[in-house]
């Protein structure tokens, strides 16, 4: 994790040496809804937060590149059954590092995508029984991609919306654990809606 953080400030005082008028930084917060293809579930079900910090700068009218250095909870949840009582919860929290291609064809509109690297800084999975142990254990690395748009209000303000997928496995399937079809292990899939604030 220190490489990464290392990685984003290098990034930032690299940008801020270039041309001044096209360098910009903000924070970046909201709210993350997730789901985990290949664990018998469906649904953006596990809700979470995000924030952070970004760094952004302008090649032209049209063209941008933002990095950014978020905190974001992701993961899976079943309901509580008004059966049983049963439930159950998979808890993944990352410090994320995406850099991002932004494209804007209005002044009021941007549409971005990317890739993503995170680490894994959190994990726990828990049903209606307690802290459910002896499964395979998750990946501390996640290379995600991100496709979204985001609508700028002001000078310092946007709203962004998100979606972001693995592309490599947050868990990879072991033994009698497999329930994906295609026996390539667990996959996180984010839907993000945050605000953004420009300084």
């Amino acid at each position: 994790m220190h490489k990464v953080l290392y990685v984003f400030i290098f990034c930032c005082f690299g940008l801020q040496s270039l041309q001044a008028q096209d360098f910009h930084a903000g924070l970046r917060f909201g709210m993350s809804a997730t789901q985990v293809s290949g664990d018998n579930l469906s649904g953006f079900d596990k809700a979470g937060v995000l924030g952070g910090a970004f760094v952004n700068r302008d090649f032209s009218q049209k063209i941008s590149v933002q990095m950014e250095m978020i905190f974001i909870q992701k993961g899976s949840r079943k309901p509580v059954s008004t059966i049983d009582n049963s439930y159950y919860r998979m808890r993944l929290h990352y410090i994320e590092v995406p850099l991002l291609l932004q494209f804007h064809p209005t002044k009021k509109i941007c549409i971005e995508g990317g890739l993503s690297a995170g680490v894994l800084i959190f994990s726990r999975e828990d049903n209606q029984l307690g802290d459910i142990a002896y499964t395979p254990p998750f990946n501390k690395m996640e290379i995600a991609s991100h496709f979204g748009v985001q609508f700028v209000f002001s000078e310092h303000w946007a709203l962004d919306l998100r979606h972001s997928g693995s592309l490599n496995p947050v868990r990879n399937f072991q033994g009698s654990y497999n329930y994906n079809y295609f026996d390539r292990g667990q996959y996180n899939s984010t839907l993000q809606l945050s605000m953004e604030y420009t300084f």
